[in-house]
């Protein structure tokens, strides 16, 4: 019971009265925008798409479909994650982390402990965060670009133009960081703790759990993609990820609007809806900052408020219609979701509470018994005859060490 508190406390934090008022706030701009608009119209745009709201649906599972493409792309090795089964871990995740403000922190966890019996969590949810990292990359390219494709379509060069570049240079800027250390393997989260600890400025807790940060660091490092046809092919699958998004805002626009849209038309309520979508994770389903975001660029464009709320909404109808295709999932795999959205929220990582969300028991370990390539006593020694460099034995049984090590977690309900 008491452990059952501490959790349930622990939940309660992360929600914070700040989640609180973004709902409300979101809900209440929702309001008043369909009061706004009328619902009446709204329903004449939505008639205008008739059956082509079901290519509207397949583009979005399209869209899935290809993040879950870039989510495999970033597993080394062999594995048992399937595009089917990694589609439906990326519609449930994305189901979770919209119905909840803790977006990524339930939603990301969420895909790999529901693909879990394909591939060990530790290896699932690193390559999520290294997949995370080219998309958010992307996004922020898309972002930059809009910000450039709106100045291009208003031709204005108003201070708000120097924002705009200042406002993308840093974004590019920051995210390139972000790779530049994921490339060069500087352990920023773990030298963060190491030096609180060494200066007596981390709690107890924090210092047990630096060997930790520093085992999820090794794993996300090991999976960034470093040869040149996988970086190209993961950002081909990130690119395409938007360009689907640009496809489907310009098939609604031109069935639901009485201005002709061009395809830079679409690209800037795409760039508009990436930033939206970034800065109110928030809130669930980005209600109400969604159609009042996209609301003010269509006024902006000349397409009328009408038709940004009705865009916004047959987004979110989308939405609906794949989340209750990602419920479906669960139930089709006698899943509970509360209980996924629980184990998600506690850790993100494999623990006894998750384990226990799927019927199954904890996971067995396995060993490796080695010596270290940077021991003292140089290794394979035996092969001194054949390879004379001492450096390249060293290099040659880390290879070694490490198909061992991928091999063993390929394993199942091995940690």
């Amino acid at each position: 019971m008491t452990e059952e508190r501490t959790t349930t406390d622990r939940i309660a934090r992360r929600v914070s009265p700040g989640n609180i008022i973004a709902i409300a706030v979101g809900l209440a701009l929702f309001v008043y925008y369909v009061q706004r608009v009328g619902v009446g119209e709204i329903a004449t745009g939505i008639g205008r798409l008739g059956w082509l709201f079901s290519a509207v649906v397949a583009l979005a599972g399209l869209r899935f479909a290809v993040r879950a493409m870039a989510w495999r792309a970033c597993l080394d090795g062999t594995h048992k994650l399937t595009p089917g089964r990694a589609f439906q871990a990326a519609v449930a995740g994305d189901t979770l982390g919209n119905l909840t403000p803790l977006s990524l922190l339930v939603g990301e966890p969420a895909k790999a402990l529901f693909a879990r019996d394909c591939a060990p969590i530790s290896r699932t949810l690193a390559a999520l965060t290294v997949e995370n990292l080219f998309y958010t990359l992307s996004a922020a390219l898309v972002i930059a670009g809009g910000a450039f494709a709106l100045v291009m379509r208003m031709r204005t060069t108003e201070t708000w133009w120097l924002a705009s570049v200042a406002l993308a240079t840093a974004l590019i800027c920051l995210i390139l960081l972000a790779h530049v250390i994921m490339w060069r393997r500087v352990r920023v989260a773990s030298g963060l703790v190491e030096f609180l600890v060494h200066r007596g400025l981390a709690t107890q807790l924090v210092a047990r759990g630096a060997e930790h940060v520093r085992s999820i660091e090794d794993r996300v490092y090991k999976l960034y993609p470093r040869e040149p046809y996988r970086l190209i092919k993961l950002a081909c699958w990130e690119f395409s990820f938007h360009g689907l998004a640009i496809l489907e805002i310009y098939i609604i626009l031109s069935l639901i609007s009485d201005v002709t849209p061009t395809l830079l038309d679409a690209f800037v309520f795409e760039s508009t809806n990436r930033f939206i979508t970034a800065l109110f994770k928030v809130v669930p389903m980005r209600i109400g900052v969604d159609e009042a975001g996209t609301a003010a660029f269509a006024e902006l464009l000349n397409f009328g408020t009408a038709t940004g709320v009705t865009l916004a909404i047959v987004r979110k109808v989308r939405m609906l219609v794949w989340m209750t295709i990602g419920v479906g999932f669960f139930v089709s795999r006698g899943l509970s979701v509360r209980r996924t959205i629980k184990a998600a929220k506690t850790t993100g990582v494999v623990n006894r509470e998750s384990e226990s969300s799927f019927g199954t028991t904890q996971g067995a370990v396995i060993a490796v018994m080695t010596r270290s390539p940077d021991s003292t006593n140089p290794p394979k020694t035996r092969l001194a005859s054949v390879v004379l460099d001492e450096h390249s034995r060293e290099r040659l049984h880390a290879a070694f060490l490490a198909d061992v090590i991928a091999v063993c977690e390929t394993v199942d309900r091995v940690t």
